[in-house]
């Protein structure tokens, strides 16, 4: 089992709240009683407060996750990195005194070379560091300053003749990552946010009209019936009308609850409360009328769309990267999962590099790694930063709700 999957399994107590106002304890109309046919809008309710209950308990435990999940990237993650530059730091150095020495030909220093500027730049990606560019300008065409400064200017180009969109005359870039993320800000705000340009107004049909008028008396009505729960449960838990110390001190926390839940507009949370003070039950809710019913779904929909946003919030820096075979099924496993497979990758890697810096020290190993190595074409262009603004200003994709 994975470390962190097991981890987390020992701690279940992190994913088990309190059943009142944890989702799902509302009970679904036609439960209870007589068997009866139930309405669209009833079957509506029942689905509404079900897919809530689901959501909730699919983000309590990503919250508990994550405290766990930063923890062991902090003490076991990043120590990891740190080793795995360090000893790349030192085979760059090793090869720099290979070059330096005698015993290769010329070939084979061009294949050296050609791997310390593919090192250099993977290494100078991640943090500058003087001597490394030292290095990097010894071996490179170009040197890292030129180079640098040319992904700005090319940065720029595609800024404006491919995304469309124009540099702000204060914004200062210091690096090409920081232009990007500054481009991909940009295109993510006009595709999240930016309305379509809807061209001359039009004037408004008496059918649009009326619609729109159905919709508003609509959003008041639900509005109004959620104030109403409120009322009922502040009428009966205030606790300024309560005598008794222990009552009030109870009345006072489950207030507490009351005015968080009506902030919140949860009316789901405010229905499990009436039903914990048993305002409600399994009767009153089959027995409301419809157009209450209705006016509940529309607030419980949106209190929906509201999770799911929320939960696309918290998945979605583990988005990136995650295999497509695990998109459908994200959770707090499959991310755990993810974490233990990049660290048992970058431990081979690692015992492989250890192995390499050991053998090297044989000029003999090394010609003979060299001599199947071929020499690199590839070099950094346009492809790669179009790629990475793309990937950086698109806004992540909502899994496929069951």
């Amino acid at each position: 089992m994975c470390g962190i999957e097991s981890e987390i399994l020992n701690q279940k107590s992190l994913f088990e709240g309190p059943e009142v106002g944890g989702g799902g304890t509302l009970p679904a109309i036609g439960s209870g009683g007589k068997a009866a046919k139930l309405s669209k809008d009833q079957k509506r309710f029942n689905k509404l407060v079900a897919d809530i209950g689901e959501l909730r308990r699919t983000l309590a435990r990503w919250h508990a996750f994550m405290p766990v999940y930063r923890r062991r990237v902090v003490e076991e993650l990043e120590p990891l990195r740190l080793r795995l530059r360090e000893r790349r730091v030192a085979m760059v150095n090793l090869l720099d005194r290979v070059v330096d020495g005698q015993g290769l030909t010329k070939r084979q220093r061009e294949k050296v070379a050609d791997i310390l500027v593919g090192q250099l730049s993977d290494l100078l990606q991640a943090g500058e560091d003087a001597e490394l560019v030292r290095l990097y300008d010894k071996y490179a065409d170009t040197s890292y300053a030129e180079g640098r400064a040319d992904e700005m200017n090319l940065a720029r180009e595609m800024a404006a003749s491919v995304f469309g969109v124009e540099i702000d005359d204060g914004f200062e870039a210091d690096t090409p990552e920081d232009l990007i993320d500054h481009i991909a800000e940009r295109l993510y705000v006009n595709q999240s946010e930016a309305p379509p340009d809807p061209g001359p107004a039009r004037k408004k049909s008496a059918k649009t009209l009326a619609h729109e008028a159905r919709l508003e008396a609509a959003a008041r009505s639900a509005s109004q019936s959620v104030r109403e729960v409120f009322r009922k449960l502040a009428s009966q838990l205030h606790p300024d009308r309560e005598p008794d110390p222990v009552e009030r001190e109870r009345k006072n926390a489950l207030m507490q609850r009351v005015n968080k839940a009506y902030a919140d507009g949860d009316l789901l949370e405010l229905l499990e409360l009436q039903l914990s003070v048993e305002q409600i039950d399994a009767a009153a809710l089959a027995g409301m009328a419809e157009e209450r019913v209705r006016h509940y779904n529309q607030v419980l929909g949106e209190q929906l769309e509201r999770l799911r946003e929320e939960l696309d919030e918290v998945t979605a820096p583990f988005m990136f990267g995650m295999p497509d075979k695990w998109h459908g099924d994200l959770a707090p496993e499959s991310a755990g999962r993810r974490l233990d497979v990049d660290m048992h990758d970058m431990k081979l890697i690692l015992r492989d590099l250890e192995a390499d810096l050991e053998g090297y020290k044989d000029l003999r190993v090394l010609k003979a790694s060299l001599a199947g190595y071929r020499l690199s074409d590839q070099f950094p262009g346009s492809d790669d930063f179009l790629d990475e603004i793309i990937r950086k200003a698109s806004p992540p994709k909502r899994r496929k709700r069951r």
